[in-house]
């Protein structure tokens, strides 16, 4: 039997999601048919989306993912184009500012920097915050890779920095790729914001690369006017972030 890589399994969650929620608005609009034509609509979805999941398992393997490949050459990895491309936006005296665009690039604490250990961001892509303008407690979530020019050595760059709070460290492995992996949060007033970075250290420079998280509690707004951001809409977050994490290689 045909194995299924990770890869696939996360986009086909991603597909078969984005198909139960047509599923749903299509059957909401069918409430406004007659009942005779209700049922031969509904009986022609029923064949058309039972198709779509059928021919899921090859469909992801025809879908091509966007690379990315860093300048010097170092390391790629594969995206969705569904991720929003983040660019730094530098000061007037040419120092590293915000992101762009602003809205899905950034939080209180930053998804695409690690101010706490003074890493420059080489790549950082995001999830359209537009994908949940009525659930705002989801604030923004981003993979980015960083390069920490302080870690000269493989000890200090796999110690991490003195400035995280570190929930959880552990040794592994992404792909052939060995290094060392923190759990890091950080909370605010209304807010807080969650990640899992990995540190590596090859070619004598130390890189990390993960995935950010920002959130902002319920409490800051009337329940009757937002929606909630629910355990399905992270796990569709988290499958378009994991993408590129799961794909990052070093190429020499």
């Amino acid at each position: 039997m045909r194995r299924v890589s990770p890869l696939v399994w996360k986009q086909l969650t991603v597909w078969r999601e984005d198909i139960a929620e047509s599923h749903v608005e299509l059957r909401t609009m069918l409430k406004k048919r007659s009942p005779y034509s209700n049922a031969l609509l509904f009986g022609f979805l029923t064949i058309l989306f039972g198709s779509l999941c059928g021919l899921s398992v090859t469909l992801p393997a025809q879908t091509t993912l966007q690379t990315f490949t860093s300048q010097d050459g170092v390391f790629k990895f594969q995206y969705s184009r569904a991720l929003v491309h983040c660019t730094s936006q530098k000061s007037e005296e040419g120092y590293p500012g915000s992101w762009a665009p602003a809205d899905s690039c950034s939080s209180q604490d930053g998804v695409c920097d690690d101010a706490g250990s003074s890493a420059t961001t080489i790549a950082c892509f995001a999830y359209p915050k537009d994908n949940f303008k009525d659930k705002p407690t989801f604030s923004a979530a981003a993979f980015f890779v960083a390069e920490v020019r302080a870690a000269t050595t493989p000890g200090t760059c796999l110690d991490g920095s003195p400035n995280w709070l570190i929930r959880s460290s552990q040794s592994t492995r992404i792909n052939s790729i060995s290094g060392k992996l923190f759990r890091i949060s950080d909370a605010w007033m209304s807010g807080g914001q969650a990640g899992e970075i990995y540190r590596v250290f090859h070619g004598k420079r130390c890189y990390e690369f993960g995935i950010q998280e920002a959130s902002t509690s319920p409490g800051a707004y009337d329940p009757k006017d937002i929606k909630e951001f629910t355990k399905q809409d992270s796990a569709k977050v988290r499958a378009r972030l994991e993408e590129a994490r799961d794909s990052f290689t070093f190429l020499n």
